[in-house]
């Protein structure tokens, strides 16, 4: 009996003392000895770098022999163990109504005295009433701030390239490293590393915290800090809401014009500007300066799901130009695209190929478009497709493929590939099938100027002596 409680006893003994083993590591694991702090940027303008070893002397904090508030460091390391945010929280960024509301109030006021500062306070500042009411109505809705949150977190800026590491190490010898390579407001999200396991946290308390730690002037702590957290957020409100923000801008214009294109087709956006391209638009100093037009996309029932129609009629004197030669007239180029076998397949077999109907002023091929078509293919030695093309010029339809792919569709269904820039744009052939070059203007930074004519089967058409359209087999059509 007596062997018994001796043996009881022992067994006793050695499990408290393997528990205040255990608490003495725990207490070991949780005594910060040093924080290193190595915080970087790169970019377009000088390098800069901040590197921070903050230790613990008997208790104290000190960097660079000044007392550093044990609060500070006690509130980062709180908040690195906080279980992890696997996604943007608005909980967590402090969302609330109230805040929205007097965020939103600060950026409108600021717009009207900073629009140049940023391209969200130039879009904010130059909107009417209108559109300032419904830049503010989104950005104080909470399930709408929910839904773009993510947008807010997303990469990238060219030549940007901040980075962020706080290594923790414990009396015990274990280690914490917090890093971050983000782009957004608070360097968000962190990834933590211990204990050999790594995990992504969009926790922002870690944000602020480390704010704390770092002195004024210290690489990426206006970043890491957020101060910039409520313009960064109004910029991606934005982006979510562009096409409502210019469709009104066009309504406030001329409300008549989209009424009556409204009443006719599905509208998908619309707006006001000055914009040019290959195709459209004039800019010019002289002359009474740039040309405004309003930019309609629109969809007709009849259209597969991947074609819409583009339509830019001239906005002048507070009135748009040309609704009526519009609806009267585009059906005929409708009626052309869609009647084209090979395009038919196309869009069936690759539904993600956008493709857009073009329609200038008062016609698909515009004045514009033909002399730049006509000086790209005289700079190929192609003189006679753009003869031929300009004997039924207005009878040509025009069609964007992606963004800068352009094709003309001639009225025999023949279509010939006038410039690419992007693989998509070729519709289907490979590139090594067309020999691009240099374009006359508006040349862009891939693909070319082509001049190639494809069959309404979708086969090329080779070069001929006499009339263009004999025979089909070569893509070149060659010079005149």
């Amino acid at each position: 009996m007596l062997a018994s409680s001796r043996l009881a006893v022992l067994c006793l003994l050695l499990i408290l003392s393997a528990a205040s083993g255990q608490d003495s590591l725990r207490r070991a694991d949780v005594v910060v000895r040093q924080i290193e702090i190595q915080s970087r940027w790169g970019g377009l303008g000088r390098p800069s770098k901040t590197e921070l070893l903050i230790r613990n002397e008997n208790g104290v904090y000190l960097l660079d022999g000044s007392v550093v508030e044990t609060s500070s460091v006690d509130t980062f390391i709180s908040a690195v163990l906080e279980p992890p945010i696997p996604k943007p929280s608005a909980v967590n960024l402090g969302l609330t109504k109230n805040w929205l509301e007097a965020t939103s109030d600060g950026i409108v006021r600021n717009a009207k005295e900073r629009e140049e500062q940023d391209s969200t306070y130039w879009a904010i500042g130059g909107g009417t009433a209108t559109q300032t009411s419904l830049f503010k109505t989104s950005y104080t809705n909470l399930d709408f701030i929910a839904k773009v949150l993510p947008d807010l977190f997303r990469c990238c800026h060219t030549d940007d390239f901040p980075s962020a590491s706080v290594t923790i190490t414990y009396s015990g010898g274990n280690t914490t490293v917090v890093s971050s390579h983000s782009q957004s407001e608070y360097m968000l999200p962190w990834k933590i590393e211990r204990n050999g396991n790594s995990s992504e946290t969009f926790n922002r308390n870690i944000s602020p915290a480390l704010t704390r730690l770092l002195p004024q002037g210290a690489t990426n702590r206006e970043r890491i800090s957020g101060e910039d957290f409520g313009l960064a957020l109004a910029g991606v409100v934005m982006k979510n809401i562009d096409d409502q923000w210019n469709l009104l801008r066009a309504e406030d214009r001329d409300r008549a014009a989209i009424t009556r294109i409204r009443a006719a087709y599905t509208l998908v956006n619309a707006d006001v500007n000055p914009y040019h391209d290959v195709t459209f638009g004039v800019y010019s100093e002289t002359n009474g300066g740039e040309e405004e037009n309003l930019h309609v996309r629109v969809r007709n029932p009849e259209f597969p799901r991947n074609l819409t129609e583009e339509v830019i009629l001239l906005y002048k004197e507070g009135k748009v130009r040309g609704v009526d030669e519009f609806l009267t007239n585009c059906g005929r180029y409708e009626r052309l695209v869609l009647s084209v076998p090979w395009l038919a397949r196309l869009w069936a077999r690759h539904p993600k190929w956008l493709t857009t109907l073009l329609w200038v002023h008062d016609s698909s091929f515009s004045d514009k478009a033909m002399q730049n078509f006509a000086a790209d293919m005289h700079k190929l030695g192609k003189d006679r497709l753009a003869d031929e093309v300009r004997s039924v010029e207005h009878d040509v339809a025009v069609l964007n493929i992606s963004y800068g792919d352009w094709w003309l569709v001639l009225p025999d269904k023949r279509m010939v590939l006038w410039r690419y820039e992007s693989v998509s744009g070729l519709l289907g052939f490979k590139q090594s099938q067309f020999s691009a070059n240099e374009c006359a203007d508006y040349q862009r930074v891939t693909g070319g100027c082509v001049g190639a004519v494809v069959s309404p089967e979708g086969e090329p058409v080779r070069q001929c002596t006499t009339a263009p359209s004999c025979c089909v087999s070569n893509p070149a059509y060659g010079p005149a």
